[in-house]
């Protein structure tokens, strides 16, 4: 376990929807924070009805079944609440339970404002469907928008021990560094990082990997620096083969995308990670 004195995730938000990943996010949560003097905020995201997706040309009759489906919205959400709340108290260590009853645009820009509060946001990996709400568009909006690490979890992928076989996917940009220096409490906690570049640059492969290499040890990470060939795969079907071949625990990547029409459009590599991961990822932008 890393010395306490120097973890810098002290305050962790885990989005909480009242779903069955509930539980697998808040393992993770517990986890990080267990022995650290960590805090863990849970955010509870409770979709509220939108009358503008209602249709009836009536509006007097829209306005009775709108205001009863907002009643009872915020009815489950009292009791889904106090159950969180309970769940999140057992666990023992600092917790609190921060809730936003809002349509479902809106709650995205509360995980937003939320995560920049904290050292670390806990999520889902979106694009995976299933029941339930989708939650694609907040992932998307605390990675691309907030300014702080996010931790994708695969579904039902509760958290064992910690990370201890960490792979960071490489390349001298703004935003893998970004990923890199939100990560840098569990990399000096690990037994062994690997610095993975997939078809490098013949720049990339010399001083700046070095570097880093070198920015890592100073914070007691053990590292271990090498490019990979795609050699006709995708580039997240390379690193996802490495990953394997290494057993790593935990991936550590920048998160890549634009804005367009005011919605984020993650890039490719970034979307088939979060699509097909069998390990967390930690991702900033």
């Amino acid at each position: 376990m890393a010395d306490r004195r120097r973890w810098m995730m002290k305050d962790i938000v885990v989005h909480l929807d009242g779903g069955a990943e509930d539980e697998t996010r808040l393992s993770y949560a517990e986890q990080l924070a267990t022995g650290r003097g960590a805090h863990i905020t849970g955010l509870y995201t409770n979709v509220m009805p939108d009358i503008a997706m209602m249709a009836t040309p009536e509006a007097a009759a829209a306005a009775t079944v709108f205001t009863e489906l907002e009643q009872a919205a915020k009815a489950q959400g009292d009791a889904t609440a106090a159950r969180l709340l309970e769940r999140l108290t057992r666990s023992g260590l600092p917790v609190e339970l921060a809730r936003c009853d809002q349509r479902l645009g809106e709650l995205s820009l509360a995980a937003t404002s939320a995560a920049r509060c904290a050292d670390l946001f806990i999520a889902t990996c979106p694009y995976r469907g299933g029941d339930g709400t989708n939650w694609d568009g907040l992932a998307e909006a605390v990675l691309s928008d907030s300014g702080r690490g996010t931790l994708f979890v695969p579904p039902g992928l509760a958290a064992g021990q910690p990370a201890q076989r960490i792979m960071i996917a490489w390349r001298d940009t703004h935003d893998a560094a970004r990923a890199v220096a939100e990560a840098l409490p569990l990399m000096a906690a690990a037994a062994r990082v690997d610095l993975v570049m997939v078809d490098a640059d013949p720049g990339e492969t010399g001083a700046p990997a070095a570097d880093m290499a070198r920015h890592l040890a100073r914070h007691g990470a053990k590292v271990d620096v090498r490019a990979v060939a795609s050699d006709g795969r995708s580039v997240a079907q390379a690193l996802t083969d490495e990953a394997g071949r290494g057993a790593i625990d935990l991936l550590v990547m920048g998160g890549y995308g634009h804005s367009r029409l005011r919605e984020w459009v993650l890039g490719g590599t970034t979307r088939d990670i979060l699509t097909t991961t069998a390990i967390p990822v930690l991702m900033a932008h």
